[in-house]
């Protein structure tokens, strides 16, 4: 291990090396096999790192203890073979917290394990696969705030008496035992603490009405704070701040109730029950989510994304911190992942979109740090692809922000191109390394990511721009970026495929129909096929927004030949290109009636397809072996249809 002083390291470029003139064909698992480190994070009291790496072929949860063990070594405390563990906490500074489902099914479970492995136990189940009219019901328990305070005890909610609507209540780590602290009334879809653990907040959702309710404390009637109805110039809470007389929000409004269309970060004032100041705004794009520190109890960060994501320190040491990581690191966006609570000790990742990056164990007292490990020590960023930012008009004149990948040593042009629409919709693409993208980049394939109207982060206009648009206004915004990019010479126009998942799998779909002559082939990753049957299939946990999904998407009772109108299914005699279909059996979103009922379709008009289910997965494959099958199979299909 490497100790780096960032006060005297100075400009250590990470050097990428020159690039070949041709990119060598690297084998499928270096980009898809799992990495050596992921979600590193120090306990509270900072003496211990966890983590979760493979074994065989599974994440686990492993531990450093950093002052007992000079090697620094990581030890398995879990033996999960047949899944991943999903995520994980620290419960205090001795017992962990991991998550897991059963095959993609989305019932998450609670587990407990001491940090030498000892004492493991389950503290709510993971439920088996559930389905009830058609709809998967699933049930789940989340930790909501673990209690510093309180070494037994963490709060969780559990959707076990109402699946959209969850109840909460306070767990003991140790036992599994719960006891309730407040009963859902059947509206309120979240629940926050304050920073001592107390139930504190809610949102509470009745048709198109939300309303964000406080309480001054756990024995008090909860207040409405905001009431507004979907579409409305309103705000959210972000945080609580530390003397509790301050709500922290993303607003549409000004004080003196303006309208903006970039949110910005303001104060709430829960006495007067006023906004109050402007904290920030970024200029392009909605703001912010925000930073706070246990130790000083202060405001000291902001977080947002433009085409990279940025952080914005108010605390004059991380600001310091944060310029001599990143002219040590340059050229690479230098996360802080975890802190102790004293904000003694650091784990500070740097990355970039051609490496997954490295992660540094920090000293924030002495400005030094040592390096932990790569998370994937077997990628060389040189064989890599950048992640490059781009924007192009829509042809009704909006701005369509998103991102273009280039194979390595190519002249970017006249190349196969993968358009590759993000799922959500209501989501967007951001700068990341991506796996597939730097799969697709090394076969030769450029790659067009965009953020079509509806994607979030870009002003209430530009999200509403999207109501009851899927197929129309949405998919033409994704086939301006391809006549975009054929434009620029960068495509070749009779070597264009689309692929997406979810969403994007219905983009997917839309664009095979509705602009037939466009691609030379199409894959559909778990994605809509049927706008109605989402509906008439969507999980018992969506009830709440359900009435919001006819607004934005369509009503199935009163607007169904609408809705027919824009579904794929239904359109299968104009596909004039091979698809390939991947869907999870497990999957509580996506049905696999979806994919079922367009391959009825498929068979009738004779279109060639191929249609790949995995029976242990759900809504995208988390699983290698899984993985290496579906790109295994993409990659025959891809080279097959547009490949040189």
């Amino acid at each position: 291990m490497r100790r780096i002083s960032i006060l005297v390291l100075g400009a250590v470029a990470l050097c990428f090396g020159m690039l070949a003139s041709a990119t060598e064909k690297l084998p499928i698992e270096t980009f898809f096999k799992k990495f050596e480190f992921a979600q590193m994070t120090l306990s509270p009291d900072g003496k211990k790192l966890a983590a979760l790496a493979p074994y065989k072929d599974r994440y686990n949860l492993f531990v450093i203890d950093l002052e007992a063990d000079k090697k620094m070594a990581a030890r398995r405390i879990t033996n999960m073979t047949n899944r991943d563990i999903n995520f994980f906490m620290w419960g205090n500074n001795e017992r962990l917290l991991f998550q897991m489902d059963k095959d993609g099914n989305e019932s998450f479970g609670l587990w407990a394990v001491d940090h030498d492995g000892k004492r493991a136990m389950v503290l709510a189940p993971a439920a088996d696969t559930q389905i009830s009219g058609g709809s998967f019901v699933v049930k789940q328990t989340f930790v909501l705030d673990v209690l510093k305070d309180d070494d037994k005890h963490v709060i969780v909610t559990n959707n076990d008496r109402l699946s959209a609507y969850p109840d909460v209540y306070r767990m003991n780590i140790y036992s599994g035992r719960k006891i309730a602290i407040e009963r859902n009334n059947g509206m309120i879809t979240s629940w926050f603490t304050d920073h001592k653990g107390r139930l504190r907040g809610a949102v509470e959702t009745e048709a198109l009405i939300t309303r964000v309710l406080m309480r001054a404390d756990e024995e008090a009637e909860w207040e409405t704070v905001i009431e507004f109805s979907l579409g409305d110039f309103a705000f959210i809470p972000v945080a609580l701040s530390y003397d509790e007389k301050t709500l922290y929000v993303t607003s549409n409004l000004t004080p003196d109730g303006e309208h903006r269309d970039m949110a910005g970060l303001y104060t709430f004032d829960l006495a007067t029950k006023t906004l109050g100041e402007l904290i920030y705004e970024v200029d392009g794009v909605d703001c912010c989510e925000v930073i706070q520190s246990d130790h000083s109890e202060k405001l000291i960060g902001i977080t947002y994304n433009t085409d990279k994501p940025q952080v914005q320190w108010l605390d004059e040491k991380f600001a310091g911190i944060q310029a001599s990581l990143d002219a040590a690191l340059p050229d690479m966006i230098n996360d802080f992942t975890s802190m102790d609570r004293n904000e003694t000790k650091a784990i500070i990742r740097s990355w970039n979109s051609r490496t997954p990056g490295t992660y540094y164990l920090m000293d924030l007292e002495t400005s030094s740090m040592k390096e932990m490990a790569e998370l994937a020590d077997w990628i060389n960023p040189a064989q890599m692809a950048e992640m490059r930012p781009i924007s192009y008009q829509s042809r009704d004149g909006l701005t369509i922000n998103g991102y273009l990948t280039l194979p390595p040593g190519s002249d970017g042009k006249n190349l196969p191109l993968i358009v590759h629409p993000h799922g959500g919709p209501w989501a967007r693409d951001g700068y990341n390394f991506n796996r597939a993208i730097q799969f697709f980049a090394n076969r030769g394939y450029a790659v067009l990511q965009m953020n079509f109207r509806g994607s979030t982060g870009y002003g209430k206009s530009f999200l509403e721009a999207s109501w009851k648009q899927w197929g129309q206004t949405m998919q033409n915004d994704i086939t301006d970026g391809l006549a975009w990019a054929v434009e620029q010479g960068i495509a070749d126009p009779e070597r264009v495929c689309i692929y997406g998942g979810s969403y994007g799998g219905y983009a997917t779909m839309a664009g095979l129909t509705f602009t037939p002559d466009l691609y030379k082939c199409g894959i559909n990753y778990v994605g809509v096929t049927d706008i109605a049957l989402l509906f008439d299939t969507m999980p018992k946990t969506w009830e709440a927004v359900r009435e919001a999904f006819k607004v934005t998407v369509g009503d199935p009772d009163t607007e169904k030949e609408f809705l027919d109108q824009w579904s794929p299914v239904n359109h299968v005699e104009k596909i004039q290109a091979p698809i390939f279909m991947a869907y999870g059996k497990q999957d509580p979103r996506v049905v696999l009636k979806h994919a079922e009922n367009l391959e009825k379709e498929l068979k009738k008009y004779n279109k060639p397809y191929q249609l790949m289910v995995k029976k242990d997965e759900g809504h995208g494959y988390r699983k290698l072996e899984n993985q290496l099958d579906f790109y295994g199979t993409m990659e025959i299909f891809l080279a097959a249809n547009i490949g040189n």
